[in-house]
């Protein structure tokens, strides 16, 4: 600083000598370098002083702030205890919106066919004295909608699930999925899934995995589409009875109950429940990950109980066979509710004969939900009120119908009229009962493949549809329609079948199946009335006519004709089932169906044919008799 001031200077004097005289020059440049030097004096003057006096200010100002910082810092604080109690509440207000918004849904989607389909507004209402609101046809009694009630009083359950069970003809994943969305539209708000041998198990139980199982990402995939749609899926897995999948198996044969049966495990068998415990958690892993509200354990039709000696000394330590019963139940419950967070359901049959103190014994209205099941045309008969009162302990039950599989074994084709019986049974028998509880929770529709894993196939899911929906129809407006199925014909787009048949033209998944099949029955109905009674069939295409090749030729030209006709029938009916078959379901189905039902007919027929067109070639015939004795000895002569 002080050489650049000095440059300056000079600089300073020669521009100035050249203007100034010399005596003027001494003093102005006197005057100008003290004025410099009184510059630099209040510089340095305010480099050494500014620093100290800013420093200070600096210190000040970052106390002030320092302590600025901590009030915020106090402040952030208590805004985020307010934040996290804010995020609280609005969790919980979340989940009372989910909580209200379900029950309002509850009362439209949880009845039956979505509106305006199906819920349509009659005028009986104004009739009603409950003045809240309506919805459709039913009234809601309180604030959750429970109880429905039609305006004739009757009941009409807040949960509708339908039964879906794989152990026979299951679904490829494509129709699976498209039969999904088809029972959402009819107003089904929950699935009940019995996998069986269609899930994939691992470890111990691969070996006893169906060949055609779902692989774990179809499984997925079927699940994930259940949540998407607004449809609680519920995973069945029998736990007691009907657990021929498995005991079958030489491998798992030295688990049976009774080692001539395999339908009930031993229950006793220390190995037997870790296998029950496997089957259950995998399944239950699996529905968890897309929500599970429920498991149903089965536990119906315990044939054989006291037979293996680990269950033996089980029944003598629990003190006698339902109290057995009721200790495996309850453990298999605690066993899933320890796990995972869901109401356990079973079903009835092996409950109602135990007594009220040893159902508190075991805890049991503590650990599970009854499922009171009837798939007859008369409950009142085979499910009487006394079941009922025998399990009013628990306070919160359901009932299930049937809309396929429950009409006898070998029931392959459409009989609506009986299963639409049913579901009028269970109106009246539900609106009987439901006061009796705290909440009848629901109507579980099933739909049985197989009476069970061993039995032959019973309808059909297609077979099945046109019942189902007036089934839904007849529970939701609450009494029966004497025929008068309007939402179904608009949903089905055809005239809803009567008894015993079926109808044409519809428009559902599968409807052509449904179509086929029905047509087998009748065509085969029709061969059979042919067979046992018509002349001259029965005069001259006997047994013996067959095993001989002895006939008319003159006859024979008149049965010929027939036989090749019901037999190009069969014939026609065999191969469009099949492209149909393979469009949905497994090819084994196919074989399976037409080996059951079809086949017996059919090789009936092309044996006839044969022998009739042997007989039309044949110029001459045998001499009597046709059965060559022995010639009789004297011995036989004497008697």
């Amino acid at each position: 600083m002080a050489i650049a001031s000095g440059s300056l200077c000079r600089r300073t004097i020669r521009v100035v000598a050249h203007s100034f005289p010399l005596q003027r020059l001494r003093f102005f440049c006197v005057a100008l370098c003290l004025l410099l030097l009184f510059a630099l004096i209040i510089f340095y003057l305010n480099i050494s002083i500014g620093p100290i006096t800013d420093s200070e200010a600096l210190r000040q100002k970052l106390r002030s702030q320092s302590v600025q910082m901590g009030r915020m810092q106090t402040e952030l604080i208590d805004v985020s205890i307010k934040m996290e109690t804010l995020r609280n509440s609005e969790s919980v207000c979340q989940s009372q919106l989910a909580n209200l918004q379900q029950r309002k849904l509850g009362a439209k989607a949880d009845l039956a066919f979505p509106p305006p389909l199906f819920l349509a507004q009659n005028g009986v209402q104004k009739k009603q004295k409950n003045t809240a609101k309506s919805l459709g046809n039913v009234r809601a009694k309180d604030f959750d909608g429970y109880p429905m009630l039609t305006p004739e009083g009757n009941f009409v359950p807040p949960k509708l699930w339908i039964h879906f069970d794989l152990k026979g003809a299951p679904f490829k994943v494509p129709y699976f999925i498209e039969l999904l969305r088809f029972v959402r539209q009819l107003g089904i708000n929950g699935v009940l899934v019995e996998w069986e041998d269609m899930f994939p198990y691992k470890g111990l139980l691969s070996s006893a995995v169906n060949g055609d199982a779902y692989s774990l990402a179809e499984v997925e995939q079927i699940l994930e589409t259940t949540q998407q749609i607004g449809l609680e899926i519920i995973p069945l897995v029998q736990t007691f009875g009907h657990l021929e999948w498995v005991l079958k198996l030489e491998q798992f044969a030295h688990l049976r109950e009774d080692p001539k049966f395999p339908q009930v495990i031993c229950i006793g068998n220390a190995e037997a429940f870790e296998l029950l415990q496997t089957m259950v958690v995998q399944v239950a892993e699996v529905h968890a990950r897309f929500g599970m509200r429920h498991f149903h354990i089965g536990a119906d039709e315990v044939f054989q109980l006291g037979v293996c000696n680990e269950s033996v000394r089980e029944l003598r330590a629990q003190g006698g066979r339902e109290r057995t019963i009721l200790w495996h139940i309850g453990r298999v419950a605690s066993f899933i509710k320890e796990k995972f967070p869901v109401t356990i359901l079973a079903w009835h049959d092996m409950l109602v004969q135990v007594t009220e103190k040893e159902l508190a014994d075991y805890q049991m209205t503590d650990k599970l939900e009854p499922v009171l099941w009837s798939y007859a045309e008369d409950l009142d008969m085979f499910l009487p009120f006394s079941h009922w009162m025998a399990l009013k302990p628990f306070k919160n039950v359901w009932g299930a119908s049937a809309f396929k599989g429950a009409d006898g074994p070998m029931r392959f084709h459409s009989n609506p009229m009986h299963y639409v019986r049913n579901h009028e049974s269970w109106v009246n028998q539900m609106t009987r009962v439901y006061k009796e509880f705290d909440r009848f929770q629901g109507l579980i529709i099933t739909g049985w493949s197989r009476y069970d894993h061993l039995a032959i196939l019973c309808e059909l899911f297609p077979v099945g549809i046109p019942a189902l929906s007036m089934s839904i129809e007849t529970i939701a407006m609450g009494r029966p329609l004497n025929g008068k199925y309007e939402k179904t014909r608009e949903l089905l787009k055809c005239q809803p079948p009567s008894e015993p048949g079926y109808t044409s033209g519809c428009q559902f998944p599968g409807k052509r199946i449904y179509e086929l099949i029905n047509e087998c029955f009748y065509e085969l109905r029709q061969f059979r009335k042919y067979f046992t009674s018509d002349f001259d069939l029965n005069g001259w295409v006997s047994a013996f006519a067959e095993r001989e090749t002895f006939s008319s030729p003159f006859y024979i030209a008149k049965v010929l004709p027939n036989i090749d006709l019901y037999l190009a029938i069969l014939e026609r009916i065999e191969h469009d089932l099949r492209i149909e078959f393979q469009k949905h379901f497994f090819t084994e189905l196919a074989d399976e169906f037409v080996l059951t039902y079809m086949a017996p007919e059919m090789a009936s027929l092309r044996a006839k044919k044969a022998v009739a067109q042997s007989i039309l070639k044949a110029k001459t015939f045998a001499r009597r008799p046709f059965v060559k004795f022995p010639p009789m000895s004297t011995k036989d002569n004497e008697l």
